[in-house]
């Protein structure tokens, strides 16, 4: 038996990875799939990257130890057969496929499992998502040649979900260990469906199918021999993703806008593919450090303040639902209670306020209490259409006397220095998964939102204990406590639940995405003859 202490861990090559071939271009070959992504990525490798839109390309190039089912129910079997947690839920012991090569022809087996831990919390590499979905793993033990058994600091009940994201996906050691640090993002080598053979930085990464393929987890149906061959994706910025002119550009088009949405209901050849992303709802967090959002009274009147069903209507169109709870509906764990219990009542929030010492004093049309102004700053961060929602915002609560002032922020650089600086009375939260310890990424102590509230012992406890509950129904009741304390203290105004929206050519069949609503599941995807479609 071989065992690794975690703890102990105490020039840049393009290539292409495929050979040149003689083949038809995408936009010609009914077996290529064109799909177009609206982010850029900075690094294309799943131990460092955290973008949804790179965790896309990781569940095709590989398999992970567990996956999570379509219902978001079970966990199935992938790299591992079968697994078993001890009754302290400190150790998990997987026994693992027997029958598995990587791309470039080597073995699965522990080793590759331990080599991949090992890369994770290497101690140049900087925090990742990856490293983060491991939560408190202390060591692994290597029992035979497919036997690995993870031991944990103390219980963490999100840790199969973990496991079962494509951040954690299984890379060949071999590949690891010949293309180093930066190189090995255009040398990749998993056991997924699909193997890379391009990636040229800013622009695009080609895959191709896995003649060798045999995991084949549940979460895919058999094929029938229709299906793609190869996968093109182009990197777009979002301007470029949501022009309208796309029609007949891409097979699929990531992440279109709302108002693009309804453009694209005209056009014959596109349907809208709208998915639920579980995790939190869109919702901005009151800075309960700031002596005005310190009163519970005035967030409150914030809420009924809020028109919330208007900012849906007027600014996503109508294809995000309302939230009403922290967590989404489509994590499972959403509190059903708060459902409209704050809904719009502009006179209710000024009584409110009157009755807590608010008064326009000088006929500005803004509230004073004690001489200060009711002024009040938010973050607001370029994605989500989060500055039209924003926009919204500001007219409403000035008409209760409120003056809120929008802080722009380019980009995530500029909103976390703003964040670190404690300059602002509310700011966005995103944070997405299935799991319901997405909560404790936001509101634990220890999360980098933490500068923008007091200290809540009662939330902390509930959160922590539900971290480390291994009973499912007593978790249950736990994160439900958790997110009615969060809504009776009024400490985060909820706006919307996420939806993807994917416009995606009539032609293509069989597209699917997993649990976790980002990913795209191509194994099965096919499409019908792109030259009698007549679109290009």
């Amino acid at each position: 038996m071989r065992h690794f202490l975690l703890g102990a861990i105490g020039f840049l090559l393009l290539c292409g990875c495929g050979a040149a071939r003689d083949e038809p271009a995408c936009q010609d070959d009914r077996r290529c799939l064109s799909y177009a992504i609206s982010a850029d990525i900075p690094i294309l490798d799943p131990h460092r990257s955290d973008l949804p839109e790179a965790g896309m390309i990781f569940r095709q190039i590989y398999d992970t130890l567990i996956y999570r089912s379509a219902d978001k129910e079970r966990f199935l079997p992938g790299l591992a057969r079968d697994w078993q947690v001890s009754p302290d839920g400190l150790a998990y012991t997987f026994h693992l496929r027997r029958d598995i090569s990587f791309h470039d022809g080597s073995a699965f087996n522990a080793e590759a499992v331990a080599r991949n831990i090992e890369r994770v919390f290497q101690p140049d590499s900087a925090a990742s998502k990856a490293r983060e979905l491991l939560g408190p793993l202390q060591l692994y033990e290597i029992l035979d040649e497919y036997t690995i058994r993870l031991r944990l600091f103390e219980p963490h009940a999100a840790l199969l979900d973990g496991l079962a994201q494509p951040f954690l996906g299984i890379a060949s050691p071999g590949a690891l260990d010949e293309h180093g640090g930066l190189r090995y993002q255009y040398h990749q080598s998993g056991s997924g469906p699909f193997m890379l053979d391009d990636y040229l930085p800013g622009e695009g990464i080609t895959l191709r199918r896995f003649k060798g393929y045999a995991v084949k987890p549940a979460i895919y149906g058999a094929l029938n021999g229709e299906e793609i061959e190869r996968v093109e994706f182009a990197i777009r910025g979002a301007s470029e993703a949501d022009s309208p002119s796309l029609d007949g550009a891409f097979d699929v088009i990531d992440a279109v806008s709302p108002l693009v949405a309804q453009s694209l209901a005209g056009l014959s050849r596109l349907r809208l593919v709208p998915t639920a992303i579980p995790g939190l709802s869109i919702h901005f967090i009151f800075n309960t450090k700031n002596p005005h959002l310190s009163n519970r009274e005035l967030r409150l009147a914030l809420l009924l303040a809020t028109n919330r069903t208007g900012i849906v209507d007027q600014v996503y169109f109508n294809t995000s639902p309302v939230a009403w709870a922290p967590l989404s509906q489509s994590t499972g764990f959403a509190h059903t209670g708060f459902i409209d219990r704050f809904s719009y009542d502009l006179a209710q929030a000024q009584a409110m306020l009157r009755a807590d010492g608010y008064a326009d004093g000088d006929g500005d049309g803004i509230l004073e209490r004690a001489g200060e102004s009711l002024s009040l700053t938010m973050l607001v961060p370029p994605w989500g259409q989060l500055p039209a929602a924003a926009d919204l915002l500001q007219r409403e609560w000035r008409q209760i006397g409120v003056d809120l002032q929008l802080e722009p922020a380019a980009g995530e650089a500029q909103l976390e220095a703003l964040i670190q600086s404690g300059d602002y009375d509310l700011l966005p939260a995103r944070e997405f998964g299935v799991d319901p310890g997405v909560l404790n990424r936001v509101f634990l102590d220890s999360s980098p939102y933490a500068l923008s509230r007091a200290p809540h012992p009662e939330l902390k406890d509930l959160l922590v204990r539900a971290a480390a509950e291994k009973d499912a129904s007593q978790r249950r009741s736990l994160i439900y406590s958790a997110q009615s304390l969060l809504m009776q203290e009024a400490l985060l105004l909820p706006i919307r639940e996420v939806i993807r929206l994917r416009a995606a050519d009539e032609g293509v069949t069989r597209l699917r995405y997993d649990a976790y609503g980002f990913y795209p599941l191509l194994f099965n995807t096919a499409i019908a003859a792109k030259e009698a479609a007549g679109r290009r």
